[in-house]
């Protein structure tokens, strides 16, 4: 027990230290391995817009074994079970038939395979696998120790996601008030938008009031083809004339949508599901944020929050740009009026 507290101990010294999500899993994988004495921990995290579970963190297990292929949650019954909260211990995989690589596993000399939810609020993000050499009955005790791992990894974990969100807005937030370069600061929001969440894309469009239509500043992910099949043309675009009016705006399964202007090129995009936030300065829209996935998806509010930060970050880049125009102009007027004050027409003084 003295020494099961100290691995605790260190593993608790270790996390804390972790600077990111990333570093957080692979302090965890190690640290499990460590305390449960198996061959070997792999943590995977679940990407809902994909439906698949992706490897994020292992100790213990070849680069080869790693590198076997993703999980799609469909074709998987072992982890359906775990991300409802069950746990699926294997004493042998050689007699099971839901064991999804099985000759890599027998490579890699796996025997035994036990398998828990990695836990946060209350939800699965994830699943957590433990690797036996020898076949081995996973005990009680052995099963509610790794539940009790996963549970606080899930937590850390959700911590680490948290704070890699707060990263990138101070990010931004520090371009935004060191820099004058519009696109450069437009360029990260959508590039932020995307990476941090795990989604497909991301696109941010302005409004051109004459026009009346938005138009393309900042992309991300999104092919040329896409880019310029045209302009969204506000009349022609439900969404976009809700999202004008400051709403936020959640398109589940494009093809169920009947507000899209472009819904063919959507499709042969390989977009399924998107999510468009207004862009406002003093109550009136500018444009919008856009992010897109690649399979129907319900957003969650956390990502909400996140993009919702974003969006707001971008019309703040947007009126400090406008605003150092505005100043640029009246300074070139103010100077223009200085020469003709002095009455010395359109030439330079003789210095």
């Amino acid at each position: 027990m003295d020494n099961l507290n100290a691995d605790l101990c260190s593993m608790c010294t270790d996390l804390a230290k972790a600077p990111n999500m990333n570093a957080t899993l692979e302090v965890l994988a190690q640290n499990i391995t460590k305390i449960m004495e198996v061959r070997g921990c792999s943590i995977r995290l679940l990407d809902e817009k994909n439906r698949t579970l992706e490897m994020s963190a292992s100790f213990g297990l070849s680069t080869d074994y790693l590198k076997k292929g993703p999980i799609k949650i469909e074709e998987h019954p072992v982890d359906q079970k775990v991300l409802k909260g069950k746990v699926i211990s294997t004493e042998d995989i050689t007699k099971e038939p839901h064991v999804l690589y099985l000759e890599q596993a027998k490579r890699e000399g796996i025997s035994s395979v036990l398998s828990v939810p990695l836990m946060a609020d209350d939800r699965a993000i994830g699943v957590v696998r433990v690797y036996s050499s020898e076949r081995h009955v996973f005990t009680k005790q052995e099963i509610e120790r790794l539940k009790a791992l996963a549970s606080l990894g899930g937590i850390l974990a959700e911590r680490a996601r948290i704070g890699d969100e707060v990263n990138a807005l101070v990010r931004i937030s520090r371009s935004i008030n060191s820099s004058l370069s519009l696109d450069e600061v437009l360029r990260m929001i959508v590039e932020n938008a995307a990476k941090v969440l795990g989604m497909k894309a991301a696109s941010l469009r302005l409004l051109d009031e004459e026009r009346k239509t938005l138009e393309v500043k900042a992309a991300y992910g999104l092919s040329k083809a896409y880019l310029e099949k045209g302009s969204v043309e506000v009349e022609k675009s439900g969404i976009d004339r809700e999202c004008l009016k400051c709403k936020l705006i959640k398109v589940k399964d494009i093809r169920k949508d009947k507000r899209l202007q472009y819904p063919r090129e959507l499709e042969r995009e390989g977009i399924m599901a998107l999510l468009s936030l207004p862009l406002s300065i003093k109550g009136s829209s500018i444009g919008v944020l856009r992010v897109y996935t690649a399979h129907p998806y319900a957003f969650n509010q956390s990502e909400i929050d996140f993009l919702s930060a974003l969006a707001c970050q971008g019309a703040i880049a947007i009126e400090n740009a406008r605003l150092f125009e505005h100043i640029k102009n009246e300074y070139s007027e103010l100077a223009r009026d200085v020469w003709k004050w002095y009455d010395w027409g359109e030439r330079f003084p003789r210095l």
